[in-house]
């Protein structure tokens, strides 16, 4: 597994992130057919990881998941599936060994500091032969890759200005850090 789209390396708490994480999932061992066949009995899960060493924030897992929003749970969609032809880069696999990949389009974490996203592949056991799959039948843990590192800054009072580009998100390339700072400026003066 490798994250072929990553995260922005900035964000906002509480906001989606401006771009989806994509991963993309090659088999080593067997023919990328016969594993094409058995990602139906995979799911892979986005969780937070500390973004460093240096990283301030909490190492519970149970804190950090509360920290992520969004859509965190994805089934393995093969190359020809027709919905990547939407998606914001080309996830065409020239690759023999490719298999699919998972999409995560809307992640949001809800606390500033730094982070990874992990996204961890888990094969599924049905309890049956005749039961369906899914996320709560039990499964193990079979690989995980994280992200980039994120930096992920308060949200902040919002503003005309940070509201001016339509979407909602804050992202004006840094003019409004310096308009703050020069608001700071003066009322310290006056």
């Amino acid at each position: 597994m490798d994250v072929i789209l990553q995260p922005p390396a900035t964000a906002r708490a509480g906001y989606p992130l401006q771009q989806p994480v994509i991963v993309r999932l090659r088999t080593i061992n067997a023919d990328a057919d016969d594993a094409l066949a058995d990602s139906t009995n995979f799911y892979a899960v986005a969780s937070l990881t500390p973004g460093g060493p240096n990283t301030t924030c909490s190492t519970d897992p149970t804190v950090l998941s509360n920290f992520l929003g969004g859509r965190r749970f994805d089934s393995v969609h093969p190359y020809s599936d027709g919905d990547a032809d939407g998606l914001p880069i080309s996830v065409a696999n020239e690759d023999p060994r490719g298999v699919g990949y998972m999409y995560f389009p809307d992640l949001m974490i809800r606390q500033e500091g730094t982070y990874r996203i992990r996204v961890t592949l888990i094969h599924i056991r049905s309890t049956s032969g005749d039961a369906p799959l899914s996320p709560s039948s039990g499964g193990a843990s079979v690989q995980s890759v994280e992200s980039n590192p994120i930096i992920v800054q308060g949200n902040g009072p919002s503003t005309p200005l940070a509201r001016a580009n339509g979407d909602g998100e804050d992202d004006d390339g840094g003019w409004l850090e310096v308009l703050r700072t020069i608001q700071t400026r003066r009322r310290s003066r006056g």
